[in-house]
């Protein structure tokens, strides 16, 4: 329990922030990437009443284990189908993550000042913002990598095998969540920790039991898809495994070895400054027990598992949160031993140099919509950042402040962002609204040469989609049992297909079309009286 004042604050800080973080969860609006991909997913599980086929827009699809799609599914089941409840595990996720993170920390350390600025540079990084605010496996991997690590350091320091069972089940469950990405941090992690805390004297049975566990836990769902149709078994482990690893053009995500290198700079502002600068402080016992703990973490945790996700052939940018667990920690240790005054005047100069930049940033695009109240968030965030460095705050709480209110600022700011701005962000919310005040929803919604699961979520109804060449839009129709799901999909490159194209749009119809895609040869199928509405980059066609 909290004895001082000075901690009870920090607590309630983090508290208030977190409980910001879930009431404008709603105001995020989903909008067309794999976010949009998980929700629909889960809407057809509820609807449907199959959980354990995974289908998107009503044909198989096997790319991720189902712990995400669940999870979601269980919130639209209590919430009903909309954006706060698509979000809502997420938030409860980031709870758990801030709160394990802290106790990491305070076992690896025993300081709790440690465990609590652990807490508030993790809660505050735009990476773990990232992965919170947008629905995709990385922000549930990240909770069950935590857990992991918890229970491991609490075994070895307790003895208790209750900790190792435990272990493994969060490894199961991470491994349920998305595959083999689970193991990258934590098995660098528990090297580090090798002969820096002893393995307790516990007989050989209770490892043999925790892998059983974890085979049990974190394969049923595969073994069960495989046993239904042995192909899958070729597709988890070559399709989605191998050709991650060492063909990612196949999922058009290869990037250049040093892109993580350039982008960690930018998704951990402005904490970068301080986690760098404290590795070449010459004030620090450098003999001291927990220095050498902080650099094995600095190494294991964060350095060589950055090697691995940068060898990889396949990157996005939230496979690399799990780097952000040790990083926090590195950084809050040097944080608490105090910072000079030039790693202060750095600290806030990246501040100041985002505030500036993002409030710019409406003015510099012509599209954008409520310029100047977007450039307020900024302007006020950056005054009230100003005031309280020339205050008399107290200088060891000023950085911790700081970047709370550089966090939430750049929440609401993206918030309100997305919901102004909502065509140029991809959403498809403008689109379903159109549809719906103009009473269009009875007709047939098709989508033309894209693949828009945000618009079937948001209408919360079936829509048909048309391939005509656009990879985005090609479909894995080989674990079909049978031709339900052309009534779904139609591949308009088949001549006997586009037949059947041009007989579903002589019926009552809303055609929807990336205005660029709005081709003569698509207009031939046009027959008849149709009227056109441009919003944004679509072009919606209706008769």
């Amino acid at each position: 329990m909290m004895k001082s004042s000075r901690d009870r604050i920090v607590a309630l800080v983090i508290f208030i922030f977190l409980v910001l973080m879930l009431t404008t969860a709603s105001q995020w609006g989903i909008i067309e990437t794999s976010e949009a991909r998980y929700a629909e997913i889960s809407r057809e599980m509820v609807r449907s009443g199959d959980w354990l086929h995974p289908t998107l827009l009503n044909i198989y699809h096997y790319h991720k284990p189902p712990v995400t799609y669940w999870l979601t599914a269980i919130s639209f089941s209590m919430f009903g189908v909309n954006e706060f409840a698509a979000r809502f595990f997420l938030t409860i996720a980031f709870f758990l993550q801030v709160l394990l993170i802290s106790k990491i920390s305070r076992q690896l350390f025993e300081h709790k000042e440690i465990a609590l600025f652990t807490a508030v540079v993790y809660a505050t990084l735009p990476m773990a913002l990232i992965s919170v605010r947008g629905l995709t496996t990385d922000a549930y991997l990240n909770t069950f990598v935590l857990l992991s690590l918890f229970c491991w350091i609490r075994y070895l320091k307790s003895g208790n095998v209750l900790f190792l069972y435990a272990f493994g089940l969060a490894i199961a469950m991470g491994f349920m969540t998305k595959g083999p990405a689970v193991f990258v941090v934590p098995a660098f992690a528990i090297l580090g920790l090798w002969k820096v805390i002893s393995l307790p004297n516990v007989r050989v049975i209770h490892y043999a039991l925790t892998f059983i566990l974890f085979l049990v836990v974190g394969s049923w769902w595969f073994a069960y898809v495989i046993v239904q149709d042995p192909r899958l078994a070729d597709y988890f482990f070559f399709h989605h495994l191998v050709d991650r690893l060492s063909h990612a053009e196949v999922f058009t995500r290869k990037e250049p070895w040093y892109y993580y290198i350039l982008l960690i700079p930018l998704v951990s502002l402005p904490w970068i400054a301080v986690f760098i600068s404290g590795f070449f402080r010459k004030d620090v016992e450098k003999g001291a027990r927990d220095h050498k703990l902080i650099k094995r973490i600095g190494l294991w945790w964060f350095l060589l598992p950055l090697i691995v996700f940068s060898v990889a052939s396949s990157k996005l940018v939230l496979y690399i949160l799990p780097l952000f667990i040790g990083f926090s920690i590195v950084t809050a240790f040097f944080l608490v031993h105090g910072i000079s005054k030039l790693q202060r005047l750095i600290f806030f100069g990246l501040v100041v140099l985002v505030y500036v930049g993002i409030g710019l940033v409406p003015f510099a695009i012509a599209s954008i919509n409520n310029k100047w109240w977007l450039a307020m968030l900024p302007a006020f965030s950056l005054l009230v950042s100003i005031w309280l460095s020339r205050s008399k705050f107290p200088r060891h709480y000023l950085i911790p402040t700081l970047s709370l209110l550089f966090a939430l600022n750049l929440i609401f700011y993206a918030s309100f962002f997305f919901r102004f701005n909502s065509l140029d962000v991809n959403s498809t919310r403008p689109i379903c609204a159109f549809i719906e005040q103009n009473h269009l929803g009875n007709r047939n919604i098709v989508v033309y040469d894209e693949l828009l699961p945000s618009l079937a979520f948001e209408l919360d109804r079936e829509i048909i989609s048309v391939y005509a060449g656009d990879h985005t839009a090609k479909r894995e129709t080989q674990f079909e049992k049978d031709d339900h799901w052309r009534s779904n999909f139609i591949d308009a490159t088949d001549q006997r297909e586009s037949i059947r194209f041009k007989e579903l749009l002589a019926s009552k119809t809303v055609l929807v079309v990336k205005t660029k895609k709005s081709t003569p040869k698509l207009k031939t199928f046009l027959e008849g009286d149709w009227q056109q509405r441009t919003m944004g980059k679509w072009t919606l066609y209706y008769n």
